[in-house]
């Protein structure tokens, strides 16, 4: 079952997605965007990611942006 925030969506990110990173301008994996809770209301906000060099790290979902990956 896919989880929806309040307004009926789904993630913006889902695992596996190529993201830029902005502040650090670089790329990373998304592994899961988390839902978050406020009272009643549910929306996503962060991403956990996997950068290149193996090692994680959480961002603002505002602060990535998805890279077109072309083969």
């Amino acid at each position: 079952m896919i989880k929806v925030d309040s307004d009926g969506k789904g993630p913006t990110f889902v695992g596996g997605e190529r993201v830029l990173v902005l502040p650090l301008k670089m790329e990373a994996t998304i592994i899961k965007q988390i839902l978050h809770y406020d009272m009643n209301e549910t929306f996503w906000r962060n991403v956990e990611l996997l950068y290149d060099d193996g090692s994680k790290g959480t961002s603002h979902g505002w602060q990535v942006k998805k890279v077109n990956n072309v083969s």
